[in-house]
């Protein structure tokens, strides 16, 4: 069973954003997610990066358990989580009033464009943001999530203001990921998102080269400026948005 033209480039598209991923520590999904959903569809892209965001995030956990923050993992959890369960019933309501995907996913391009503009910016790690706006960026961000599996870089924006440790930030954001992609991995399930055996070798071809990106980007982390890597990021997210608009 083989993989056509598109499938593979699919699978390069999430080593390549897996390898940035890696590097800057969130972004890889939500870089990906356009290019992906153009080369192999809303219901193939989203639910093979959910389940290989699952897994990468438990090796992530496995090994740096004590590290994580329960206060802010709390906190994420709760408010992304209120988010991802207003994903779920909007997800409901467009299926329900076939509202038109494409132009969902254009709107989604939009934000991404200015969540990356913001990043630009701003130096979100240096600014004081009232706790209400943070937490309606989470629920926002909760939202996309279980839209497109791209809810990272929103809770960044709290992650980077309230844990100053890089091991912490990691483990911290990856025990969360893993409870709320589960949830979401569950609905899919049930939904027959995985009821044939292509989408499983897919998703475990794109899991082996998930791994493969963090291997590499781990060499070469340290032969980088990381905020000039960063800044690239940013606009990498930008054309990402653009992307997804056009």
């Amino acid at each position: 069973m083989g993989l056509t033209l598109f499938e593979i480039l699919f699978v390069i598209v999430v080593m390549l954003a897996n390898i940035i991923q890696a590097i800057t520590g969130f972004a890889g999904t939500v870089l990906a997610m356009p290019a992906s959903i153009r080369l192999v569809g809303y219901d193939v892209a989203r639910p093979i990066l959910n389940l290989v965001a699952i897994i990468v995030c438990l090796v992530v956990v496995i090994r740096n358990y004590k590290e994580i923050h329960f206060h802010h993992f709390i906190v994420l959890l709760g408010f992304v989580g209120i988010g991802l369960m207003i994903g779920y019933g909007l997800n409901l309501v467009i299926g329900k009033y076939n509202i038109n995907r494409d132009i969902v996913f254009k709107v989604y391009g939009g934000i991404i464009c200015l969540i990356s503009l913001l990043f630009i910016f701003f130096h979100f790690e240096d600014k004081h943001i009232p706790f209400w706006v943070e937490a309606i960026i989470l629920i926002i961000g909760g939202i996309l999530h279980y839209l497109y599996t791209s809810g990272g870089p929103l809770v960044v924006i709290y992650a980077i203001t309230r844990i100053k440790e890089k091991k912490e930030f990691r483990a911290t954001l990856s025990a969360m990921w893993i409870i709320l992609n589960s949830f979401v991995f569950g609905i899919d399930l049930i939904g027959g998102k995985f009821v044939n055996a292509h989408m499983w070798i897919l998703t475990l071809i794109i899991t082996a080269v998930s791994f493969i990106s963090i291997i590499i980007g781990k060499l070469i982390v340290g032969k980088l400026n990381q905020k000039v890597f960063l800044r690239l990021t940013y606009v990498l997210l930008f054309i990402s948005g653009i992307l997804a608009i056009i």
